[in-house]
């Protein structure tokens, strides 16, 4: 629904103002119509300047009324979906409480008004006859408020004749909105509450589970920029990975400076909130998505906040958390002595979904690497790899690759070879100290590095890359 029901119903003549003149004979239904062009005008006048401008700016339920079988509200304000606005604070105020049945099972509990009728009374006078009248009657004592006060008067007021129901029970003769879901009431009169049903809201603030999202999200991105600043800040790194990276701690110190903003702000409307969660989803779906294009576009829903947010925040919290992969992941060689250098990989998750490649740099022709390096090198864990040194019995195959994968930083002058993991020797690794390498030969100026690829498949490298 984009805008409430216009609130006044009836032919022109309802619609018209109050031709006041002198010599007129007051009667009650001039200052009634006068209050209908009213209400009519500021309904008019204010329903473009605010979508889905109905819901709760603040909803209190009563905990323990809930214990006993019964929903109440100790305290509600906001806007009803014909434009009606209410609110109370005191119990004296509120409408009676909803006595829920044994057989109710997943039910909407709504709080509800009578649409107003032309034809029919809008105010009753607690006889009982007017059961679709908007407003009981009731009396106060009215204090004058001007400087020559005088004695206080028995006023008599109407309020709104808001009623609990459930959804089922109320039909196009009222305007009702969702207030909690009932799941089921239990033998003990426990009534059991779905914690994940959000009203629809003009504050979302007004409801723990959004409120709760939006906590998430500041507290998630939080994490996430500190994570990528640390990253960037780490020696040896380059390529496209670092600019993949930097790219992303510019996206999410922008949508934290904005989510950080709404976390302290009141009155954030949900809609608001939605967009600006959507152009982040979005944006992350540049990184992290597969097709690099958003998978999901949820609708906004205001009377159903729950299925609009679930969605979109589950998206959220796949893409956060695929922030805090790192591709590329730089394992120390640490030269043991005659030759040999281990690799210690202590995430053994990458044995099984990374591929692995070593960045190889001496002072003799990249040919002469290329060619032979795979040749002279043994690879293998390091409890069998002085055995097979010395039996000279075939170690962990590598192969040149054509070009440098694009996850790592590319160096002018470097091979690169990758790590074949087909073998029985690469599958002890799980169960090993290390790998162990051992290089025969002579490689003047020998430098390598040893990485780590996520989701590295073969000939992943882009066809025609000449760096």
């Amino acid at each position: 629904m984009n805008a409430p029901v216009a609130p006044v119903t009836g032919g022109a003549g309802q619609r018209d103002r109050v031709v006041w003149s002198e010599g007129m004979f007051l009667r009650p239904q001039h200052f009634q119509q006068l209050e209908r062009y009213f209400e009519r005008y500021v309904h008019l006048r204010c329903a473009p300047l605010q979508r889905y401008s109905w819901g709760f700016a603040c909803l209190r339920i009563d905990e323990e009324a809930l214990a006993h079988g019964k929903v109440m509200l100790r305290a509600a304000s906001g806007m009803l979906p014909d434009g009606t606005p209410f609110d109370f604070s005191h119990l004296d105020e509120a409408p009676e409480a909803l006595e829920v049945g044994a057989d109710v099972r997943d039910t909407t509990v709504v709080l509800a008004l009578p649409a107003p009728r032309s034809s029919s009374a809008q105010v009753t006078f607690g006889g009982g006859a007017a059961a679709l009248a908007r407003y009981v009657a009731h009396e106060a004592e009215i204090a004058d408020v001007n400087e020559v006060r005088l004695e206080p008067a028995l006023v008599q007021l109407g309020r709104l004749k808001l009623k609990l129901a459930l959804a089922t029970s109320v039909d196009d003769d009222w305007h009702a909105m969702g207030v909690l879901r009932v799941i089921e009431r239990r033998t003990d009169r426990q009534l059991v509450i779905d914690e994940t049903y959000i009203p629809p809201l003009l504050d979302a603030h007004a409801h723990p589970q959004l409120a709760g999202y939006m906590q998430e999200l500041d507290r998630l991105l939080a994490q996430r920029s500190e994570l990528l600043a640390g990253r960037l800040a780490q020696a040896g790194r380059g390529g496209v990975s670092e600019v993949a990276d930097f790219l992303l701690l510019q996206l999410v110190n922008r949508y934290l400076a904005v989510t950080s903003h709404t976390a302290q702000t009141p009155g954030v409307h949900p809609e608001l909130l939605f967009r600006d969660w959507l152009k982040l989803a979005c944006d992350f779906a540049t990184f992290t998505a597969a097709s690099r294009r958003p998978e999901v576009l949820p609708a906004y829903r205001h009377d159903d906040l729950r299925a609009t947010f679930g969605e979109l925040f589950a998206e959220l919290r796949r893409s956060l958390a695929t922030v805090l992969d790192q591709n590329a992941v730089q394992i120390a060689l640490t030269d043991a002595g005659n030759g040999m250098q281990v690799a210690v990989i202590a995430d053994t998750s990458l044995l099984r979904d990374a591929g692995f490649v070593l960045a190889v740099r001496a002072d003799v022709p990249a040919e002469s690497v290329r060619t032979r390096f795979p040749a002279q090198v043994k690879l293998g864990p390091v409890e069998r790899i002085r055995d097979l040194v010395q039996l000279q019995l075939p170690g962990i195959p590598v192969r040149a690759l054509p070009v440098a994968p694009h996850q790592i930083p590319y160096h002018a002058g470097h091979s690169y070879f990758e790590i074949d993991k087909a073998g029985d020797l690469w599958r002890q690794l799980e169960r090993s100290g290390g790998l162990a390498l051992h290089l025969a030969g002579e490689f003047p100026g020998l430098a390598m590095e040893f990485w780590a690829i996520r989701d590295m498949r073969v000939g992943e490298m882009r066809a025609g890359d000449t760096r």
